[in-house]
């Protein structure tokens, strides 16, 4: 098999070509990964990894033999964790260079077709909202060639202990993702201030009052830099599904769609803000109406 280097992907599903940051404090590396990052190294040359090419004649990575993504599904609301040390490992040098993104199957991913990450940076946790059963997927794309890794995994109510562990056995050879099959999951040029589901550490919980019809009006929820948190927002209609949008600047970045549940309460997807500062969050019901909250982010 021919490789060339750069042309391994691993992806996600539906999409925009928002891409995806750390919260702060996350690790970004992973022992023996090599950061090809090119902003830290302004002024000085990419170590070789990130740019020599793979020879024509190289052999030695065979897709059929990557071990499977381990996941420890958490209850809803709680982290679940993802261990990528095998994969990483049986990647070698391909582990390191910027060619990765995946798919967490709640319409939240890390990484996109048009901005690809390595694979020493993906987070290696992820918060769930509600408990089901969710598909993460990973694609790697091998001269043209897509191949895919995928597990099905049961979140938990949050009372319930976790689910066991659980893994896939191998790679999936399937379509190639277009560029626009790509997770929107935060916003990009925009001061890297918003991750969406990925959780470093502590998990709080946030109520807000009832949303407000202008953003004038808008009631206030406090939380802090870098704390992912939950924001429940009562008196909606049930069974409605919200797409919420928060503001970032003069930008409106869209959160994944949620469902209000039978106590009229929404739950945000899990937000990690990476600046100080207060952000409107709009609430765009099925009756064609707008509702607004505001987070207001603390420093810590």
């Amino acid at each position: 098999m021919t490789i060339l280097a750069g042309s391994i992907i691993w992806a996600a599903a539906p999409a925009s070509a928002d891409d995806v940051i750390l919260p702060p404090g996350a690790t970004a590396s992973v022992p023996g990964a090599i950061d090809c990052t090119p902003s830290n190294y302004v002024g000085v040359p990419l170590p070789t990894p990130c740019t020599a090419s793979v020879p024509s004649n190289e052999t030695s990575f065979d897709t059929s033999n990557l071990p499977g993504m381990d996941i420890t599904p958490g209850a809803a609301r709680t982290a679940t964790t993802f261990n990528l040390g095998p994969i990483i490992t049986a990647l070698g040098p391909y582990a390191s260079l910027a060619i990765f993104y995946v798919d967490f199957g709640d319409g939240t991913g890390f990484g996109s077709s048009g901005n690809p990450q390595a694979l020493g940076s993906f987070p290696t946790s992820h918060v769930y909202v509600n408990p089901g059963t969710y598909t993460v997927t990973g694609y790697a794309s091998i001269e043209g060639r897509t191949e895919s890794t995928s597990v099905s995994i049961t979140i938990a109510p949050p009372a319930e202990k976790p689910a066991a562990a659980t893994a896939t056995d191998t790679w999936e050879t399937t379509a190639a993702p277009s560029p626009q099959a790509v997770v929107p999951v935060t916003a990009i040029g925009l001061g890297s201030a918003l991750s969406v589901g990925t959780a470093v550490s502590e998990i709080v919980e946030r109520n807000a009052k009832a949303a407000a019809r202008t953003e004038i009006k808008a009631p206030k929820v406090t939380v802090n830099v870098g704390t992912t948190t939950l924001v429940n927002i009562p008196s909606l209609p049930v069974g409605s599904t919200v797409k919420a949008q928060v503001k970032i600047g003069k930008t409106w970045t869209t959160l994944p769609a949620t469902a209000v549940e039978s106590d009229g309460t929404l739950t945000l997807p899990a937000l990690t803000f990476a600046k100080a500062g207060t952000y409107p969050v709009r609430l765009n019901l099925n009756n064609g109406t707008s509702r607004y909250v505001k987070v207001k982010v603390n420093k810590r």
